[in-house]
């Protein structure tokens, strides 16, 4: 995805989630006064001469770093982070400025760094670019976060790995800093070429408890043939594992049968860093 068509997204996507709150515009740099003038006439009829896809350019661009500035944590969590992105700011996030907490991509690799000064968790969390991975473009969003924990969301966009077979992919995960975890809670796929993304509705949230989370969900996973209702009722607990520690899931659901148990089968993502502190 080229920079003015994820700049585009932002705008919108910004427009559509907090259309009520008005953001400080960052000053224009000098570096954006050198730009061309239109090679058409007219020019879309614009003050400024500029093309009007570059005026789109360089408000996307002020909105960005007005976002990035913002002492609102989740005003910052509102710019994804994309593979696909070439400047190393585009692959970073101060996700909990409190807690010095930062998320960083490295593309090349499929590796997702969480870094606090006490500590630096590194996970896969895609195959290395141009492995042939079924995932080769994605998007993270953050969701929630704490000083202790961040529920990250990754689309896998539609991928045609063989001819007329496709892939699309959503998974939701939930890192927890004291453990050094991370592990999947929810996720579902596609397979169709014109199928949407299979997102959950509601969007999840887990409730920070003590020694752990609790994640209360309820809806139909996309591509479930049955189109039923699944509950998931998981209690995520830190636990003793060997020489450190794990967070553990247990299906906490009231009464038989319900809840689905599968839902504590979510995979843990390999980690790749040490953590320096607990």
């Amino acid at each position: 995805m080229n920079r003015f068509l994820i700049l585009t997204a932002l705008l919108l996507n910004i427009a559509a989630c907090d259309a009520s709150n008005t953001l400080p515009v960052a000053q224009k740099s000098s570096s954006q006064s050198g730009h061309p003038k239109c090679t058409s006439t007219p020019c879309g009829n614009t003050v400024s001469g500029k093309d009007p896809q570059q005026e789109r350019l360089e408000a996307g661009e002020r909105l960005e770093n007005a976002l990035r500035a913002s002492d609102e944590d989740r005003q910052r969590w509102s710019i994804p982070i994309y593979s696909t992105s070439e400047r190393p700011e585009d692959l970073t996030l101060e996700v909990v400025r409190s807690a010095r907490m930062d998320l960083r991509l490295l593309p090349d690799q499929g590796h997702l760094a969480i870094s606090t000064p006490s500590s630096r968790h590194v996970f896969a969390i895609a195959r290395p670019r141009g492995s042939g991975d079924v995932c080769p473009v994605y998007n993270l969003h953050v969701i929630d976060a704490s000083d202790e924990h961040i529920l990250l969301k990754r689309i896998c966009r539609k991928f045609e790995y063989r001819p007329g077979r496709f892939a699309r992919s959503v998974a939701y995960y939930l890192y927890d800093k004291p453990t050094g975890t991370m592990r999947d809670i929810w996720k579902a796929g596609a397979s169709g070429k014109d199928d949407p993304s299979p997102d959950a509705k509601p969007v999840p949230v887990v409730k920070r408890i003590a020694n752990g989370y609790q994640f209360d969900w309820s809806g139909v996973v996309p591509g479930n043939a049955a189109g039923q209702p699944v509950e998931i009722h998981n209690r995520f607990t830190r636990v003793a594992e060997g020489a450190g520690r794990t967070l553990s899931c247990a299906n906490v659901s009231a009464g038989a049968g319900r809840g689905d148990a599968s839902a504590c089968e979510g995979e843990y993502l390999e980690r790749i860093g040490q953590q320096s502190a607990r």
